[in-house]
């Protein structure tokens, strides 16, 4: 019960409820050893534990760091759009979109997911039996952007790998936008995440060997995306789910901010992501594809201290400590790790995205290759179907 109580306190507050106290520990700066008794900055937000809040909810009405997806539409000189037509029909040339959804699908009445724009239902294959999954966004929703949404399902439409998410259908009707994908039921990442952060009987958050398989099998999807010239721009927990309760396989999803983008074309400069996982050339706005691997850094890092690197209590914070660049490999947390552990964060976490790893490189490090030996030698480094 104290630890059920400990994980909503942290989902909703992104806190314990106390600060921790300066630490005399020795720490990591950047790869530099600091002598004890340095005190730490912000005690009240490195307190925190937790990663993320639920996507449901607008940030701005909240007194915290709720770490929404959020796009800066007043950056726009990149074009992220592959269409600029606003109409109202969305994606009038879906498979879908002159077949009702119930037709094809049985949708149960439980939601069990929700977003900004709408809301995830489980549902079943009237052919088959199979079970999916269908995301219902409303059209007339003011966040809602046509030619976003028209990105988003023209690049899953080209999606063909194990790793990510695979589109089933798209219908659309006069209310709604229906897209149907495989179910995951294993739940988000993020919600694992919560469940051993809670847990104060064992230390840090997800065994290396278990963080190692889960961060290589993003990193395979991130290399099938960048292969194609596709940058994701939201990796975070709440986008990677498994693929069921008792298993570690894992799928990416949500490409509502993925854009085209490969070698040779001008950086990017619109200002999108998660404050928590936002590669700090986003918030400079000029940053190529290797935005998706500071995120994959930081995510391996909840995965094995429990909280972000850069854990302040509002976005404004957030986005100075990005911006900064310096975080900790704090001993209360990362005592129990190998040095090849935190090789790994450092080398994605460069601010400096010249000196950060690339895919191959990060699939190529000893703590991805010691942990996933048998998928690399059977598979030869790709999860792809």
């Amino acid at each position: 019960m104290a630890n059920t109580a400990i994980a909503f306190i942290m989902r909703e507050l992104f806190g314990n409820g106390r600060p921790r106290k300066a630490t005399e520990d020795s720490f990591e700066t950047m790869g530099t050893t600091c002598t004890k008794k340095q005190k730490v900055e912000d005690a009240e937000a490195e307190a925190a534990r937790v990663v993320s809040a639920i996507c449901c909810r607008d940030a701005a009405s909240l007194p915290v760091a709720v770490p929404v997806s959020f796009s800066d539409d007043s950056s726009r000189s990149d074009s992220d759009s592959d269409c600029n037509d606003s109409s109202a029909i969305i994606f009038g040339c879906c498979r879908g979109s002159n077949i009702d959804v119930k037709q094809r699908y049985r949708i149960s009445s439980r939601v069990i997911g929700t977003g900004i724009h709408g809301s995830v239902r489980k549902c079943y294959d009237r052919r088959t039996g199979e079970r999916c999954a269908v995301k219902s966004i409303r059209k007339d929703h003011p966040a809602v952007r046509p030619d976003a949404l028209r990105r988003e399902i023209s690049l899953l439409q080209e999606m063909r790998h194990g790793n990510i998410i695979p589109l089933r259908d798209v219908f659309e009707d006069a209310d709604y936008i229906h897209i149907v994908t495989d179910l995951c039921e294993g739940g988000e990442l993020f919600e694992r995440i919560i469940e051993r952060s809670g847990d104060k009987t064992v230390e840090g958050c997800f065994a290396e060997d278990e963080a190692s398989r889960i961060i290589y099998q993003v990193l395979t999807a991130v290399r099938y995306l960048h292969e194609h010239r596709i940058v994701h721009r939201d990796i975070k927990p709440e986008n990677i789910l498994f693929d069921s309760s008792d298993g570690d396989s894992v799928k990416l999803i949500d490409f509502g901010l993925a854009r085209r983008w490969g070698e040779g074309d001008a950086p990017m400069s619109r200002v999108v992501g998660t404050p928590y996982y936002i590669d700090p050339n986003v918030l400079r706005k000029n940053y190529t594809r290797s935005c998706d691997l500071w995120s994959v850094g930081i995510v391996a890092y909840i995965l094995i201290a429990g909280h972000p690197p850069f854990n302040k209590m509002d976005v404004s914070a957030i986005h100075r400590a990005v911006l900064k660049g310096r975080y900790r490999f704090a001993s209360k947390d990362w005592k129990h790790t190998t040095k090849e552990s935190r090789d790994f964060v450092r080398r994605l976490l460069q601010a400096d995205s010249v000196g950060r790893m690339t895919v191959d490189e990060a699939l190529a490090h000893p703590w991805i290759t010691r942990h996933n030996s048998e998928q690399l030698n059977t598979r030869g480094g790709s999860t792809g179907a």
